[in-house]
This record gives structure tokens, sequence and C-alpha cells, in this order.
């Protein structure tokens, strides 16, 4: 499943990198290395949702400061 990864520290590594806590990543190695890939992506995409949910977030207020920016300038 992760072919483009060498070695277990790497993922757990783009995991933490992706927000997940250490147990979290413990929870998910096991899932993994079973070859579960519908629970693997299950996990994967549950995280992936909550960073574009928070990207999403910063965006909008990104663009209300761009607002206020604009404003100002008048």
């Amino acid at each position: 499943m992760f072919e483009e990864y060498q070695t277990l520290e790497e993922i757990k590594q783009n995991m933490k990198d992706a927000g997940y806590t250490s147990e979290e990543i413990d929870t998910f190695i096991p899932i993994w290395q079973s070859g579960n890939k519908t629970e693997s992506m299950r996990f994967l995409s549950k995280q992936r949702k909550a960073l574009l949910v928070n990207i999403h977030k910063k965006q909008a207020e990104l663009e209300r400061l761009e607002g206020l920016i604009t404003t100002a300038r008048g």
C-alpha cells in the first residue's frame, strides 16, 4: 500500500506531519500491516477530511482579512 515509503519510520513521520497523534499512529500501523485496505483508507480519509476542513476555515479567515485590508486602503 505504501510502496513509495521505504521504512515504517517514514510512514510514521508522514502521519505525524499530517497531524496524527502517536496513539493514532500506533492504532493505524497494525491495520496497515494486516493489509486491510478498506480500514486503512477509512482511517486515512478521516484525517484528510479534517485537514481539508481546517484549510477551508483558514481560507475563509484569510478572505475576511483581505476584505479588511481592502477596506483600510479605501
